[in-house]
């Protein structure tokens, strides 16, 4: 399907009549919100806002595949991205107001990724400077159009995911250490000599204030996904570029001025991992984490004060994590087109939709 900027626009207006989810679930998450990237079974791309009462409550088709959503303080408006090495990005207003649509500047794409100041006047997005062989951070004005303004270095190669700390001030950035070019569509050109890397950012200067790497034995450990819980903990996901037959540890921890450790699931879970995490959020209070592994079809959760972990659940293509209102549960969304809530303690009924849900979604109220 070709699809133009102004099909784009005219499908906007109003709710589309997207999404089906019985009542059980409907009825426990009433006053809940969500927002995700998804294909349809005609293989439209597009991104909702919805709740599982109503279905969608407002949907733009995207012109590509979509990644993750980031959600302006406030609540005024949520961001989709285009997947790597996508270059669109739009802003979709919570009431009819028309979306603004952005992209990455020549010689840039986006990784999927992005993140708003604590004001929600900035935007910023984790980028490749393909050209230079860097990553970058665009900064974004959110008040005017979301113009480019600027764009601070991410200290490391491949910057995938990105968080903003508690003082407000501090950007923490997942840079995966993997060379791309759009050139060579997803050949991953440096795996030889990769230093994925987690970077801590002065978002004001823009200097470096904490950088730390694996050791060499896990080189090619790359980290993708992270997520900011309690006392500002951050809680990583990694994706193994090496053997298949290893087993390195995928879920990494971190707190500024500590040693970055990366521990394993029990054995039997570690197995079914299949050396790939696609998604890492927090629960609501900050006390439970949840890591999927969309290859392996499992999601576990993990107890990041204590670096440990709490539990696991099946789901097939399960990527896709957000928060719910409840502590330690969360909603799960599966490239099957499933949504249901999980937590340690096991899932809830599967209801099915006729989405292909992407990698995340996030909650919005």
């Amino acid at each position: 399907m070709t699809l133009n900027r102004r099909t784009f626009l005219t499908a906007l207006a109003g709710s589309s009549l997207a999404l089906t989810v019985p009542g059980p679930l409907a009825a426990a998450s009433l006053p809940e919100r969500f927002a995700a990237a998804r294909k349809d079974d005609q293989g439209n791309y597009s991104a909702a806002l919805f709740d599982l009462e109503r279905g969608d409550i407002r949907e733009v088709l995207l012109p590509a595949r979509g990644h993750d959503v980031a959600l302006r303080p406030g609540g005024s408006e949520w961001v989709a991205f285009a997947r790597r090495p996508g270059r669109f990005g739009v802003a979709v207003p919570m009431d009819a107001r028309k979306p603004v649509w952005f992209s990455a500047r020549p010689g840039r794409h986006f990784y999927g990724h992005g993140v708003f100041s604590a004001d929600g006047r900035l935007l910023y997005t984790t980028e490749n400077d393909y050209v230079g062989g860097r990553g970058v951070i665009g900064v974004r004005d959110a008040a005017a159009g979301y113009r480019q303004i600027g764009e601070i270095p991410s200290h490391g190669i491949g910057p995938h995911d990105l968080a903003l700390l508690s003082d407000k001030r501090t950007l923490v950035v997942a840079n995966g250490g993997i060379q791309t070019h759009p050139d060579r569509r997803r050949e991953e050109l440096n795996l030889a000599d990769m230093e994925p890397s987690l970077a801590y950012v002065d978002l004001e200067t823009g200097d470096l204030l904490e950088r730390h790497g694996h050791p060499d034995e896990l080189r090619r450990l790359s980290i993708r996904h992270l997520t900011v819980a309690g006392n500002d903990i951050v809680a990583f996901g990694c994706q193994y570029r090496g053997d298949a037959d290893d087993l390195p540890p995928l879920m990494g921890f971190h707190r500024r001025g500590e040693t970055l450790t990366v521990i394993p699931a029990p054995e039997e879970t570690q197995l079914t991992l299949k050396n790939y995490i696609g998604s890492v959020t927090a629960d609501s209070d900050g006390s439970v984490v949840a890591a999927s592994a969309p290859k392996g079809g499992v999601v576990t959760y993990w107890d990041p004060k204590a670096r440990r972990f709490l539990g696991s659940c099946s789901l097939r293509d399960g990527c896709g994590l957000a928060p719910t209102h409840k502590g330690a549960t969360f909603l799960l969304t599966s490239g099957e087109g499933w949504l249901l809530s999980g937590s340690a303690d096991g899932l809830g009924p599967r209801h099915s939709t006729r989405f292909h849900w992407d990698n995340h979604a996030i909650l919005v109220r």
